[in-house]
């Protein structure tokens, strides 16, 4: 385990809906005193959900707004881990309420930091694994998610041609293209 550096003092500058920024003054393992504003935001999940479609395995991915750079993105679906909960449980919920489908089992297979230079937040990406059935979608008030299937060429095509540009959708398809063999057995 790597070293943390120890909060001389911390101040809140912004409440939000899902986050929070707190200025910080830090002393760092290396000996610095830096001073850095930091967003606090909850972990997350996104996921790889295989769906046999046509006699072949596809993969769930939503289309969906994001706020941050104000246009949508597809990607893995993906959501906030409630409290209380264990990345496995967020990824088993959130499949049913973003995609609409109901899987018995979730595996992690990474942990994600992205722009830790800001923000505390990690995302579990997650493989789910024996698909149920189809459920009722339940979307947040404030989202609203358009499912579609790929396979992994149609995938690997829209990642290539940069149509998914999110951390979660192509460290997800290098996992996939790395651990074929988990694929072929699903």
């Amino acid at each position: 385990m790597t070293e943390q550096g120890r909060i001389l003092n911390e101040k809140k500058e912004f409440h939000g809906f899902i986050f929070d920024v707190v200025s910080r003054k830090i002393k760092t393992p290396d000996g610095l005193t830096v001073e850095r504003q930091v967003v606090l935001h909850g972990n997350a999940v996104a996921f790889i959900a295989p769906v046999p479609v046509d006699n072949q395995i596809k993969f769930a991915l939503g289309t969906e707004y994001r706020a941050g750079l104000n246009q949508e993105r597809t990607s893995f679906p993906a959501g906030l881990i409630n409290p209380g909960e264990d990345p496995k449980t967020a990824a088993l919920r959130e499949a049913r309420e973003e995609i609409g489908l109901q899987y018995r089992d979730a595996q992690e297979i990474f942990c994600i930091s992205t722009s830790e230079g800001f923000t505390n937040e990690a995302t579990h990406l997650m493989l789910l694994t024996d698909l149920q059935g189809k459920t009722d979608k339940n979307f947040d008030p404030s989202e609203f998610v358009k499912t579609v299937f790929f396979s992994f060429e149609e995938l690997e095509e829209k990642i290539l041609s940069k149509k998914i540009t999110t951390a979660p959708g192509i460290i997800g398809y290098q996992w996939m293209k790395m651990h074929r063999e988990v694929l072929e057995k699903l």
